[in-house]
């Protein structure tokens, strides 16, 4: 019964394919209880894949519908909610980036990386989840980093979280959850009950009431980092 640490939370997953089993092997713990069952079944896989519409290997099948079950639990009793973006820690911050596909959230990090060196630590390039722990809000990494499958298994307070989008020069402005709702509820699984989009909706704004939410314009110049790390200092 192997059960895995995710955003500081036991969960039970039977890992149906190889390459689930292999993903989320740096997150299984020694713990025999859990807070809830993630696993999915051949039979949903197969499901999962006849609906797709288009051609999908069982591993990613599996990957997509484990992930779902853990992002709705999370949502449902558990403080949190997915959030699809490029994470990092720098001198141990957590700062997220969202954007639409394409945009460039994962240059941006590189520059980053290129710009404060090994001061920063990549948490995970795609598939984060966000959870409020003992009243401060976190970032967590998931054994899902995306296709570049950069990331670790850590979590890290939030200082920032930036709506990127592309631009001719690097800029970037405080925002608030209202003028961003769009591109932030694109960023998260959306709720499947009025309950739980409550609950989302009501995380969003205690979220954005201790942590910067920033529009960030920039262009693929490594300078655009120091322009974000400076919008989000006190």
């Amino acid at each position: 019964m192997p059960v895995y640490k995710i955003a500081e939370l036991p969960v039970l997953i039977n890992p149906v394919t190889s390459q689930t089993e292999k993903r989320l092997q740096p997150y299984l713990c020694d713990s025999e209880e859990y807070e809830f069952d993630a696993s999915v079944s051949e039979a949903e896989i197969a499901d999962y894949i006849e609906k797709s519409g288009t051609p999908c290997l069982p591993y990613l099948a599996e990957d997509a519908l484990v992930l779902t079950n853990i992002s709705r639990a999370v949502l449902s009793g558990y403080n949190g909610f997915f959030f699809h973006s490029s994470c990092l820690e720098l001198d141990g911050d957590g700062y997220l980036f969202t954007a639409l596909s394409g945009t460039g959230k994962s240059t941006h990090t590189a520059n980053w990386r290129k710009y404060f060196g090994d001061r920063v630590t990549m948490i995970n390039d795609d598939k984060p989840l966000i959870r409020k722990i003992h009243d401060k809000y976190y970032v967590c990494s998931t054994p899902w980093m995306g296709k570049s499958n950069i990331g670790c298994n850590m979590n890290s307070p939030i200082k920032a979280v930036y709506v990127l989008k592309r631009g001719e020069e690097n800029s970037a402005s405080v925002t608030t959850p209202a003028k961003q709702i769009r591109q932030l509820m694109e960023a998260t699984l959306l709720p499947n009950s009025k309950e739980t989009m409550v609950k989302l909706l009501t995380l969003f704004d205690d979220l954005f009431l201790r942590v910067k939410l920033i529009e960030l314009y920039c262009t693929p110049d490594v300078d655009s980092a120091r322009v974000a790390y400076e919008a989000a200092q006190d």
